[in-house]
């Protein structure tokens, strides 16, 4: 195995460096014809695959051993056992490449040998033949992943590629030193650059100037090269490689050929000695041609710039030849024409009409030689440098390059698969499109379509930035279709970020281009500024030129927003389901997100006051009169020009909300303004202050429309009530907005208007000098609440279901709605234990609420009163659930302070928490499937029975006697629910998941009741849903189950369900059967039933004896139902104890023995086993839906 990489390098050496030099001195005048490497090649290279290596190996071992030492890298051995010899994988796969740079990057380069005798990689250290001899050993074809060997430039060398990439001189000094060598020895010169171009493609073979001078041979001495090189199992050269030395490379690579052809053209030889540049071609034409991707990338780098160049002296010579031209022109036309001047220009002119010729034709072959051939390569790096050179190319030389025949190549690869293909081609179309779009009107025609479907549907975000980009250039110089202005303009917003922003522009140009139309249709610039002059700043209630500005981005804003209504009513349905699945807070409207990327781009928008003037004015009334008639007249023209409608007013509102909160708490999504969370400065208090008196006045203006109320209610929210707290003075301000606000609560019924008016109440609870204030508001509303319940009570048993008409179910619903709401706010405990006092209800409101629990008992179906009947019952579980959590909130405090509490206050404590439950029971039990109600009133039973979990510890302690009678508050729920209502209701929300997840559950065990429950109708109606609702209803039943579940674990964790009883344990069993089948969520919140997850958490260790995995688990005595079964952990195995008494062994044949020789299945093992699956049929993969 050692020498196995030896005959390999022995082969290639013979061929490769030969010398005919040598061969010359015995031989003289037929060394060149009998090119030994060409006769001896076959003989080497062709059987080397198929040989047994150990033959050949040993013939130059001796020979190799200490240069081998020299040029082999200490990683060789690594490298070459799992690099990927196989060509097919550099032409398939460029991933790996791009890693493995990173793992060579800081090994050391070493100096280039004069004669190189095997191809160098990754620099040279010492590699003996036994590491070598591992490269073949192992091969891995086609691996996503692997390490290779990089090869660096080599800067510590002599000779041309030295020079370049080491000497640290210009390329122009490099150049024309290479210039003079040529002068001396034009085949030892060219030689330098081929062998530069080889060595800079990480190959290390060289060519002889018998190479050079034997052109016909070409093809098969690189042929040669590539057997060599592709020996070496290289899969990462220098252009591609990030290691240190490799930094510049590619710069200093195609400066020194644009400065070799600059040379040659300075100096003539590039005309004088034509046989130089096609020598130049010939290698780099057939290398750009290669199978071998390093050859072919850097032969196409190097032909690029060569071709760069060539049109770079093009453009010279047109310059020459068009002031030789006028200059003959003009001593033509003289009287006293000097005819030598003449003369001399006419033949100067004959020279450059032939150099133009001569560059020309060198010009079309090689564009056909590599562009044509490279611009569609695999690789897309390659079809990148393609691209970018024919950008650089046409703006150039347009006259030449901005023709159909060539822009045709930047729109076919429009279409690349590549990302940064596609990326390359849209950053040069900008750059060609800026300088001559009004010139590419046939291209743009063409190719339109495609480059607005790049900005709108891309894939890639970054793609459709820079489309947008050059979608904006179109737009400019009136290219667009209309249609696709409003698709471009409709990308404001997108849900993307980094979209929206690039967009920016675009809209805003819209927007400026409305503005200018409406003041030329008022009477132009000159007369507004006669009329408006300069707006005073303070001046935000008359009327203001600026508010042409507000008009115009309404108007925009107003007309994108109804196209996307009308186009995404189906998505958007979805999506609300889906908001709707987790019970968020409603997202920032799109409007809102528009204005987040406009907030910089727009003035009207950044001084939110000017906005709120604006909305705040009254356009119906007629402009107060003045003296000049033309003032009038404009004046009245502009009042009608910037009229909103209501449309446009309900989005400036959103605008308004959003450009406050922006402007008070900016957000990350623009640079300017940034300041750390905290104490605002003086300017924003000020700003505070003038916001909540204007707050009032729009909700006076917009108060009759819920949706536009919410909107103004959200204003509140950005109040740093601080300064209301501090400035005593200004008390008066809020205490009006407050007002407002109440108002609003009493005046509305719309569930967001409730939400943004409650969170404006706790909002200003917070601050203690507000309290009071927001207190006194908050009884008001209590009192007309209660009130208007106890109306209703009077007239009806409101405990029993069915007894009042829709009408009457409304006004119910509405009134609960709002009891809802404000127990939320603060402290409702003593408002809800007040009694009544009318005689025909006064009883406390909570007996009244808990009344309507009872209502959720079903007996009866009724279509059409069922939905308003389950209503006014949830919201009624709502309210009579925080007013537990109020009461555990006093009695906790009463506890800790090991205050007294009266027996009367545990009594009615006691009791209307039975009663609550009972009704909470009935209401659930009482239904076929699993409605909302349902599952709302199973999660606040498992809840309010862990609410007293606190007391238990104090109720245990014989110390606290006094607390004894508070026992009855942990009564478990009954033990029969487990299996006749708990469980049946998980296995419909189960099913119901797994049924739209598609997912595959496990069956039930033996002493597990069958599947009985029958899934909700809507269930068989899939057929109907689009992809999105799908989507939508897969997550809504995600969110069922695992809520549920979630309630349930929690209340086996506090011990008041599945803890006693003849069916204790068997819901935690049953809750654990599917925890791998039914995605990451549930498996997260089942986890919390296994105690080494809870000792975690709380930050202990796990038990040393512990789980045992896969098999080994079946091994073990079954463990009872009651109990969670452990597996080993990997990190704290089981360390038996010497003094424990051994387990008898089981009586042959029993099931216990059966079960321990593996030759009865254990249910429950079992089930560990589908949850750990070892081998044998793969566990499903589990979704991360809602994750």
């Amino acid at each position: 195995m050692s020498p196995s990489r030896l005959p390999l390098m022995e082969t290639s050496d013979n061929n490769a460096t030969s010398s005919p030099a040598s061969a010359s001195a015995s031989a003289p005048d037929n060394s060149r014809r009998r090119s030994g490497r060409v006769v001896r090649a076959p003989q080497k290279f062709s059987p080397e695959p198929q040989n047994d290596h150990s033959t050949s190996k040993r013939k130059r071992g001796p020979d190799r051993d200490e240069e081998d030492g020299e040029n082999e890298s200490p990683a060789e051995e690594e490298d070459e056992e799992l690099t990927d010899p196989e060509e097919e994988d550099d032409d398939v796969e460029e991933e790996p490449s791009s890693r493995s740079k990173k793992s060579k990057s800081k090994q050391k380069s070493r100096p280039k040998k004069p004669a190189a005798k095997r191809a160098k990689v990754n620099g040279s250290a010492p590699t003996d033949a036994a590491s070598a001899s591992n490269a073949p050993a192992v091969k891995l074809p086609n691996r996503p992943k692997k390490t290779v060997r990089v090869a660096i430039a080599h800067p510590d060398g002599d000779g041309l590629y030295a020079d370049v990439f080491g000497s640290g001189e210009s390329s122009d000094d490099v150049a024309a030193q290479w210039f003079q060598r040529y002068q001396q020895d034009d085949a030892k010169a060219l030689t330098e650059v081929i062998n530069c171009v080889l060595l800079a493609g990480g190959c290390d073979q060289q060519l002889t100037e018998d190479d050079i001078r034997d052109p016909d041979n070409s093809a098969n001495r690189l042929s040669e090269l590539e057997d060599a090189y592709q020996q070496t199992s290289i899969s990462d050269y220098p252009l591609i490689s990030r290691a240190k030395s490799s930094k510049n490379f590619r710069e200093l690579l195609v400066g020194f050929f644009e400065s070799l052809v600059s040379v040659l053209h300075q100096t003539d030889m590039l005309y004088s000695d034509e046989d130089l540049l096609d020598n130049i071609q010939r290698w780099v034409g057939i290398m750009s041609s290669s199978s071998l991707r390093p050859f072919r990338h850097t032969a196409t780098t190097v032909g690029l710039a060569i071709l760069t160049s060539l049109i770079e002296v093009t453009k010279q010579l047109d310059e020459r030849i068009t002031k030789s031209n006028q200059a003959l022109q003009a001593e033509s036309n003289r009287r006293s024409k000097n005819k030598n001047l003449v003369e001399n220009t006419r033949k100067a002119l004959e020279t450059a009409n032939r150099s133009r010729e001569f560059i020309d034709g060198k010009v079309k072959d090689l564009f056909d030689i590599v562009f044509v051939h490279r611009y569609r390569d695999i690789d897309p790096k390659i079809r990148a440098e393609c691209i970018e050179a024919l950008g650089t190319w046409i703006c150039t030389l347009p006259t030449v390059y901005m023709s159909p025949e060539y822009l045709r190549y930047l729109g076919w690869l429009l279409s690349d698969v590549s990302v940064s293909t596609r990326l390359e081609v849209l950053k040069q179309l900008a750059r060609v499109l800026k300088r001559d779009a009004e010139k590419l009107a046939h291209f743009i025609d063409r190719f339109r379509p495609r480059l607005v479907e790049m900005a709108t549907r891309d894939c890639d975000i970054s793609v459709r930035v820079v489309a947008t980009g050059v979608v904006d250039i179109l737009r400019a110089s009136g290219m667009l279709e209309p249609e696709e202005v409003d698709s471009v303009s409709k990308l404001l917003f997108d849900s993307e970020l980094r979209i929206r922003k690039a967009v920016v522009g675009f809209f805003s140009a819209l927007v400026q281009e409305l503005i200018d139309n409406k003041v030329d249709d008022i009477g132009g610039s000159d007369a507004l500024e006669e009329v408006f002059g300069d707006d005073e700043e303070d001046e935000y209630d008359s009327l203001r030129k600026d508010w042409i500005n507000i008009k115009s981005l309404a108007e925009n804003l107003a007309v994108y927003d109804a196209q996307l209504d009308d186009e995404q009513e189906e998505i958007r349905h979805g999506l609300d389901v889906a908001a709707d699945v987790v019970n968020a807070n409603i997202p920032d409207s799109r409007i809102a997100l528009a204005t987040q990327v406009l907030y910089e781009k727009i003035p009207e928008i950044n001084n939110w006051q000017i906005l709120a003037g604006y909305l705040l004015f009254d356009h119906s009334t007629s402009a107060k009169t003045r003296q000049s008639s033309k003032t009038n007249s404009v004046e009245a023209a502009t009042k009608k020009a910037v009229a909103p409608s209501s449309r446009e007013e309900v989005i400036l509102l959103e605008v308004l909300a959003t450009a406050v909160k922006e402007s008070l708490f900016p957000s990350t999504e623009h640079d300017r303004h940034k300041r750390k969370a905290g104490r605002l400065d003086d300017a924003q208090d000020d700003a505070g202050i003038k916001l909540a008196s204007l707050i009032p006045r729009l909700l006076n203006k917009f108060g009759s429309d819920p949706a536009m109320a919410a909107t103004v209610l959200r204003l509140e929210h950005c109040l740093d009530l601080e300064v209301f707290q501090q400035l005593r003075q200004n008390s008066a301000t809020y205490d009006k907005l407050l007002d407002e606000i109440t108002t609003q609560f009493n005046r509305h019924v719309d569930q967001g208007l409730l939400n943004e008016a409650t969170a404006a109440f706790i909002h200003a609870r917070q601050y203690e000098e507000l309290e009071e204030v927001t207190d006194n508001k908050l009884a008001v509303l209590w009192d007309n609440s209660l009130n208007s319940l106890r109306g209703i009570d009077k007239i009806c048993e409101l405990s029993a279901r069915g007894n009042l008409d829709r009408v009457t179910l409304a006004e119910l619903s509405h009134i609960l709605m709002k009891i809802s709401k404000l127990v939320t706010v603060s402290d409702c405990v003593d408002v809800l234990e007040t009694p009544g006092t009318s005689q025909d209800s006064d009883q406390p409101a909570i007996k009244i609420l808990t009344g309507i629990v009872h209502r959720g008992l079903l007996t009866e179906s009724n279509e059409d009163l069922d939905d308003p009947e389950d209503e006014i019952v949830a919201f009624a579980i709502k309210s009579c659930q925080f007013y537990f959590m109020w009461k555990i909130r006093r009695l906790r405090s009463i506890v800790e302070s090991d205050a007294d509490i009266s027996d009367g206050d545990v009594d009615q404590l006691g009791v209307s928490r039975k009663d609550f439950v009972t009704n909470l029971i009935q209401t659930f039990s009482s239904r076929g499937f699993n409605d909302d109600l349902r599952l709302f009133a199973v999660g606040v039973a498992c809840d309010l029975c862990a609410l007293f979990v606190f007391l238990r510890p104090v109720i245990q302690d014989p110390q606290a006697s006094k607390y004894k009678k508070l026992r009855p508050l942990l009564e478990e729920m009954p033990p029969a629910l487990i299996t006749q209502e708990i469980i049946p209701i998980f296995d419909a929300a189960e099913r119901a998941y797994a049924k739209r997840a598609n997912k595959q559950l496990n069956d039930p065990v033996d002493d597990e009741d069958p599947l009985d429950d029958e899934l909700p109708p809507e269930d068989d109606e899939d057929e109907e849903l689009t992809e999105q609702e799908r989507l939508a209803a897969e997550l809504k039943a995600e969110k069922i189950l695992c809520e549920l579940t979630s309630k349930l674990v929690l209340a086996i964790l506090a011990k008041t369900i599945d803890h006693s009883g003849p069916d204790a344990g068997k819901l935690r069993k049953r809750l654990n059967r599917n925890k791998t089948k039914l995605g990451h969520n549930y498996k997260e919140i089942v986890a919390y039933l296994d105690e080494d997850h809870l000792r975690e958490l709380r930050g202990g260790k796990k038990k040393p004896a512990a789980k045992a995995k896969g098999k080994e688990a079946a091994k073990k005595p079954a463990l009872s139902a009651e109990l969670v079964i452990e597996d080993d952990d990997d990190e704290n195995p089981r360390v038996d104890d010497p003094f424990e008494e051994p387990e008898p062994e089981p009586e042959e044949g029993t099931v216990e023995d059966l079960r321990q020789r593996e030759l009865l299945d254990d249910p429950i093992e079992d089930d560990e086993e589908e949850e750990r699956p070892v081998g044998g049929e793969p566990m499903e993969d589990d979704e991360v839906i809602g994750d």
